[in-house]
């Protein structure tokens, strides 16, 4: 048997309104396939599967291009959209969902690949 070992593939950039957020993809070297973590520690976070398979190339950093948006709801103490970003290195596709209000930070969540 051998021994899971994570090492980090690519590290996205997702840019919307001014507020950034890093999204860390991962791979193990046994399988194939891409990890994502929202931290770049995963010795205490296992990373969770992703519909998409190792690139093989070396780690990078890159920011992912906004394609299209739709805001869901919005008033003065709050924002809430649809966002969908093409990955550069694979050219597939990253579906989530937006949400800032006033009393908190903003935040990405219920990512699709």
């Amino acid at each position: 048997m051998e021994e899971l070992k994570w090492e980090k593939e690519v590290t996205y950039i997702l840019e919307y309104e001014g507020d950034v957020y890093k999204e860390h993809h991962f791979v193990n070297g046994i399988d194939g396939s891409r990890y994502r973590s929202i931290s770049e520690n995963v010795d205490t976070n296992p990373p969770t599967l992703t519909t998409h398979k190792s690139t093989g190339e070396e780690f990078k950093e890159m920011k992912a291009e906004l394609v299209a948006s739709r805001v869901i709801s919005q008033n003065e103490n709050f924002k809430s959209a649809e966002l969908l970003y093409r990955l550069p290195d694979t050219g597939r596709f990253l579906r989530l969902l937006y949400r800032k209000d006033r009393y908190a930070d903003f935040y990405f969540f219920m990512m699709t690949y």
